[in-house]
C-alpha cells in the first residue's frame, strides 16, 4: 500500500530523492574531511615547521656550538617538535639544550635523553643503546633535516626535526566524537531542505494536475493563475489558453448540436406532417372515388334509382369537381412546401384584390341568401405574389360563405390596424368550439366532425391560407365574436396613409 502511494505521489518521491541526495552529499563530505584531515594537517604542520627550521638554521649560523642550546629550546617550545643535532662524526652533539635530544654521562655509562611532551625518554647506551643508534632512529623518524654550520667552524652539523603528530590524532578523534551530532544536524537539515524543495517543485505541478483533471471532466472554468516565468509557468498559461479555446469550441459545438437537433426535430415534424397530410388526402380522395365508382356502376347496370342517368350523371360531375378542387389544393400545397412555386414580389393593392374576389363570389353569396357588408379602404398596399394572395383571400371568403347559415351577414373590412395593412372577414351565425380554434390551420382539420360535404369543404382551405400568409411574413388569427367568427390577416407595412378604422364596417 505504501509502495503504491509512493508511486502515485510525485511530492513523496521528490522528497525522498532530495533527502537521499542531501544525506549522501553530507556523508561523502564528512568522510572526505575525516580522510583528508591527517594528511592536510601534516602538510600544514610540515610547511610551517620548514619555515621555522630555516629561520633556526640562520640563527645557529651566527652562534657557537656551546651557545646554541637556548635557541634550540626556544625553537622546540615554539614549534612543539623534537630536535636533534648530530655532529660530523655522526654522534649526537652536546648543545646543553634542555629540550633537545642530549647525551648525558653518568659514571661510566652514556645516557641519551629525549624530552617528548611532558615526559623524558632515557636510553642507556651502556646496556642496550648508543648515541649512534639514537641518532639513526631520530634520522629515520625526522620529517625535516637541515645542514648547520656554527660560527668559527668549517665542519657541518645535521639538524633533525620531527613534528609531534599528537595534534593530528586529536583532530581525528574530535571528528569521530562529533560524527553523531554532525549526522543528526545533517539529517534535520536534509529533512527541512527536502520538504521545502519538494513542496516548492511539486506544488504547482500538483495544482496543474488537478486543473487538468477538471478539464478532463469538461470543466473549463478553472485557471492556474501561474505568474512564474519558468517552464511550469509556461505550462500553466498554456493550460489556461487551452481551457479557454476548448470552452469556446465546446460552446460552439453545443450550439451547433442544438441547432442540429432543432433541424432534426423540424425535419421529423415535417415528415410527420407530410405523412399525416398524405393519410388525410388518401382518406379524402377515397370517399368521392368510392361514391363516383358506385354511381357509374349503377348507371351502367341500370340498377334501381340509377336508371335516372341524367340525375346521377350531374351528381357524378359534382363529385368530380370536388375531387378536382381537392387535387388542385393538394398540388398547390405540394408546390409551396417543396419551394417549386416561386414567390413573386410585387406591390399589390389589397383592397382592389379583395373587391375583385368579392365580385367573383357574389353568386355564391346570393345562392345562400347571405348579406355582404364590405368596407374596403383604397390604397392599402402590400408586397407579395398577387395570385397567391388572391387565392388566400378567396379561401377566406368561401369559408365564410360555406360555414355560415343562410341569410347570415358576412362582414369584410380592409384597412390599417396598428399602422399595418389588415383584412378581416367575419361571418355571423356561426360558432367554433374554443378547443378547436388552435387546430383550424391544420391540414384536413374540420371543426364539424361529421365531415359532411354539405356543411363544409375539404379542410385544406385555412391550411393553404396559413401557408401563403407565412410566405408573405403575415399573420392570421381566428376568434369567436359576439355575432360569429372573425378571421384577421395582418401584413407587413408597405404604404400607410391616414385611413378609417375597422369600425366603419359596422
Amino acid at each position: 500500500m505504501r509502495r503504491k502511494k509512493l508511486s502515485e505521489s510525485l511530492t513523496a518521491r521528490v522528497f525522498l530523492i532530495t533527502l537521499l541526495i542531501l544525506l549522501s552529499a553530507g556523508a561523502v563530505t564528512f568522510g572526505l574531511i575525516a580522510w583528508a584531515t591527517p594528511s592536510t594537517y601534516t602538510a600544514v604542520v610540515t610547511g610551517d615547521l620548514t619555515a621555522q627550521v630555516d629561520q633556526l638554521v640562520d640563527q645557529l649560523a651566527g652562534t657557537e656550538e656551546q651557545s646554541c642550546g637556548p635557541l634550540l629550546d626556544q625553537f622546540i617550545r615554539t614549534s612543539g617538535a623534537e630536535a636533534m643535532l648530530v655532529g660530523p662524526d655522526g654522534r649526537i652533539a652536546d648543545t646543553g639544550s634542555q629540550l633537545a635530544v642530549q647525551p648525558v654521562y653518568e659514571d661510566s655509562s652514556l645516557v641519551i635523553t629525549s624530552v617528548q611532551g611532558d615526559s623524558t625518554v632515557t636510553y642507556d647506551a651502556g646496556t642496550s643503546h648508543t648515541d649512534d643508534t639514537v641518532a639513526v632512529t631520530m634520522s629515520e623518524q625526522a620529517a625535516i633535516t637541515a645542514e648547520v654550520r656554527f660560527a668559527g667552524q668549517e665542519d657541518s652539523y645535521t639538524l633533525y626535526v620531527t613534528p609531534r603528530m599528537e595534534a593530528e590524532n586529536l583532530a581525528v578523534r574530535a571528528l569521530a566524537q562529533m560524527a553523531p551530532w554532525i549526522l543528526l544536524v545533517l539529517l534535520i537539515f536534509s529533512l527541512l531542505c527536502a520538504l521545502v524543495y519538494s513542496r516548492y517543485i511539486t506544488r504547482p505541478i500538483v495544482r496543474l494536475s488537478g486543473i487538468a483533471g477538471k478539464m478532463a471532466q469538461l470543466d473549463f472554468q478553472w485557471e492556474s493563475g501561474e505568474k512564474r516565468r519558468d517552464e511550469i509557468g509556461r505550462l500553466g498559461r498554456s493550460l489556461d489558453q487551452m481551457a479557454r479555446k476548448l470552452s469556446a469550441a465546446l460552446t460552439d459545438l453545443e450550439g451547433a448540436n442544438r441547432a442540429l437537433r432543432g433541424e432534426v426535430e423540424r425535419e421529423r415534424e415535417l415528415d410527420r406532417q407530410r405523412m399525416a397530410f398524405f393519410n388525410a388526402a388518401s382518406h379524402e380522395l377515397k370517399t368521392p372515388v368510392t361514391i363516383l365508382k358506385g354511381q357509374l356502376s349503377g348507371m351502367l347496370e341500370g340498377v334501381g334509382v340509377y336508371q335516372d342517368r341524367d340525375k346521377y350523371l350531374l351528381r357524378s360531375l359534382q363529385t368530380t369537381g370536388r375531387m378536382e378542387n381537392l387535387i388542385g389544393e393538394m398540388l398547390a400545397i405540394s408546390r409551396m412546401e417543396s419551394g417549386a412555386a416561386a414567390l413573386r414580389q410585387e406591390t399589390v393593392d389589397l383592397s382592389a384584390l379583395t373587391a375583385g374576389r368579392l365580385q367573383q363570389d357574389a353568386e355564391l353569396f346570393r345562392q345562400r341568401e347571405q348579406e355582404l357588408v364590405s368596407a374596403l379602404t383604397p390604397g392599402v398596399l402590400v408586397t407579395g405574389d398577387p395570385s397567391l394572395l388572391g387565392r388566400a383571400v378567396g379561401n377566406l371568403l368561401s369559408n365564410a360563405a360555406l360555414y355560415s347559415p343562410q341569410r347570415a351577414r358576412i362582414r369584410v373590412w380592409c384597412g390599417f390596424r396598428d399602422s399595418r395593412p389588415a383584412l378581416t372577414v367575419e361571418n355571423t351565425g356561426a360558432r367554433i368550439p374554443e378547443e378547436a380554434l388552435p387546430h383550424l390551420f391544420e391540414a384536413f382539420y374540420r371543426a364539424e366532425t361529421s365531415r359532411n360535404r354539405s356543411t363544409g369543404g375539404s379542410g385544406l382551405g385555412l391550411y393553404l391560407v396559413k401557408m401563403i400568409l407565412d410566405r408573405h411574413e403575415a399573420t392570421c388569427a381566428v376568434e369567436n365574436t359576439e355575432d360569429g367568427v372573425k378571421v384577421t390577416a395582418q401584413f407587413l407595412p408597405c404604404h400607410s396613409p391616414g385611413l378609417p378604422t375597422e369600425d366603419m364596417v359596422r
